[in-house]
């Protein structure tokens, strides 16, 4: 694959997840409007949102999560082991970013495809929480093909770009900073 197409197809994602996320931080605002507000009215009034714990934990909480999951790989956020790195080399480090995100896809791919399955299945059958909202469950368990699924095609295009910086030389993608070095304060 050419550079352009691979930086073409990255901006593509990237565009998405921004996109993603933007909906991510719309529902932690919503998430925190929510929840001031239960508590001021159950401590203030004695009048709780009846609704407020099934919409954090069924709709804000999972969407915060898997809204932001690909971003996170993207800003290289997510929770690394990086004490060899500083030890081995260049080529070497690209090796282990390869080898990691090669064997990520398979798993990602799965939660993917059973995530999706299921959400079709819920959509087919008009299924609806057993909750006092009675809302569609579809319009829950699709976050997680969402989040899944962008985290799938990133893990691809970094394995690509990885690969493609060992086989040809030319660096298509930047390996994640060090801690503590001066590669995290960029």
């Amino acid at each position: 694959m050419k550079s352009n197409a691979y930086q073409n197809l990255r901006r593509v994602l990237d565009a998405i997840d921004n996109v993603v996320m933007f909906v991510g931080c719309a529902m932690l605002f919503a998430l925190m409007c929510v929840v001031v507000g239960d508590v001021a009215l159950r401590y203030l009034f004695n009048a709780p949102i009846h609704w407020s714990y099934e919409v954090v934990s069924s709709y804000l909480m999972p969407g915060l999560f898997f809204f932001a999951v690909s971003h996170t790989l993207k800003a290289h956020a997510h929770v690394s082991v990086d004490i060899v790195h500083n030890y081995i080399s260049r080529r070497m480090r690209y090796i282990f970013e390869a080898v990691a995100t090669l064997v990520s896809i398979p798993a990602f791919a799965i939660c993917t495809w059973v995530s999706a399955r299921n959400t079709m299945a819920d959509l087919a059958m008009a299924a609806e929480s057993t909750s006092g909202l009675a809302v569609p469950t579809w319009t829950i368990s699709i976050m997680l093909p969402i989040g899944f699924g962008l985290l799938t095609i990133r893990l691809i295009l970094n394995a690509i770009g990885y690969l493609g910086t060992l086989a040809g030389g030319r660096e298509l993608l930047a390996l994640p900073p060090i801690a503590g070095t001066e590669e995290t304060a960029q």
